[in-house]
């Protein structure tokens, strides 16, 4: 196997804030490629593909971007060398070091394929992961749906099976304006004390139905509140957006009718509703083979997007090493126990997960 501990160092020093991933993505698709994997790029992703005949095909899929460093950091940024079992910079725990896992397993089967099931293995180290998922979507454009997938993330190699999804809702107030001067003599509507006061009684957040026994309740909670440009002008629009996440079955367009209700004087749109809730049986072939694999009783649920959110219809699985916590944070880091463990689990689950997924039911 790869040294992963030296890969990620190497990988964390590339800048790749998200929508500028064009050097990670060189680096990577030319250490793949010397690798003996066959390697394709798509835009700033980067496929690389091991085949053994004809077989199920296992999506491996992480991400190469990062959010921006930041304030704040007492570390350098870029990384450097391994100090006490860490390695301080962005990306380092999300999700550089399930590149680095997920590479060097790869590599290692390239390299070792005896025992390997029949089947195709994907690897997709996606651009544009932490802003539009772009990088996911045009990889699977490009390849189609797998018949199972596992999305490398920092869940402690906890195996994730159900994931919320993201809805963004917009609602639009209108009113009459006059010259603030005026008001006392005037007819005017204020649009921002119309929201105001409908918004108001909705509370810090609103719930959809019942709890999922994994993920909880789906939640409605407005975070964004905008109204008026000048001082001296009663404003005759106002706007709120509403973050929704949103658990199986509750979807975006049910979010919607809660609002409307809830806001009768505006008008209420979804803004993005894309990144919808998943969700893998606990008894699917796939699941109980990456919790052998983990170590694991029992999977568990996320609220946090990843790019699992576009694999709707398909058995999958988010894991990796890491933990979710130390994400978008300064001084960012993650343990080289943990790397070891995530390279090791993502060795033994490639092997198990072809097996598992051609003895899997059709769905």
């Amino acid at each position: 196997m790869w040294d992963a501990a030296a890969l990620l160092v190497e990988l964390v020093a590339l800048e790749s804030p998200s929508g500028s991933e064009g050097a990670i993505a060189a680096f990577a698709a030319e250490r793949l490629a010397g690798g003996g994997l066959e390697v394709e790029r798509l835009g700033d992703s980067v496929v690389a593909r091991l085949g053994r005949g004809k077989g199920p095909r296992l999506l491996f899929n992480t991400h190469l971007d990062t959010v921006p460093v930041g304030e704040g950091w007492t570390r350098t940024p870029l990384g450097g060398e391994w100090e006490d079992g860490r390695l301080y910079g962005r990306g380092a725990n999300d999700a550089k070091a399930s590149v680095a896992a997920m590479m060097s397993a790869l590599a290692e089967l390239a390299r070792a394929p005896a025992g390997l099931a029949p089947g195709e293995i994907v690897l997709a180290l996606t651009a544009c992961e932490e802003t539009t998922n772009a990088g996911m979507g045009d990889v699977l454009a490009r390849l189609g749906p797998p018949d199972g997938a596992i999305t490398g993330e920092p869940t402690g190699l906890e195996v994730v099976r159900a994931q919320s999804g993201l809805a963004v809702l917009r609602a639009e107030w209108s009113g009459r304006s006059c010259h603030a001067a005026h008001v006392a003599r005037v007819p005017h509507e204020s649009a921002l004390l119309r929201a105001v006061a409908e918004i108001g009684p909705t509370g810090p957040y609103r719930t959809l139905g019942e709890p999922h026994p994994l993920l909880g309740p789906s939640t409605l909670t407005p975070t964004v509140l905008r109204s008026g440009e000048r001082h001296n002008v009663v404003p005759d629009r106002a706007e709120a957006l509403f973050d929704c996440r949103l658990a199986p079955p509750h979807d975006a367009r049910e979010a919607q009718a809660l609002l409307a209700r809830l806001l009768p004087s505006a008008r209420v749109e979804i803004r993005s509703g894309r990144l919808t809730a998943v969700e893998t049986a606990a008894d699917h072939p796939l699941v109980q083979a990456a919790l052998s694999c983990a170590g694991k009783a029992r999977a568990v649920g996320s609220s946090t997007m990843s790019d699992m959110a576009l694999l709707r219809g398909v058995p999958a699985v988010k894991c990796g090493p890491g933990e979710s916590a130390r994400s978008h944070t300064p001084d960012e880091y993650v343990l080289r126990s943990e790397l070891e463990a995530g390279s090791a689990f993502y060795l033994a689950f490639a092997r198990r997960a072809l097996e598992a997924l051609a003895a899997a039911p059709a769905a």
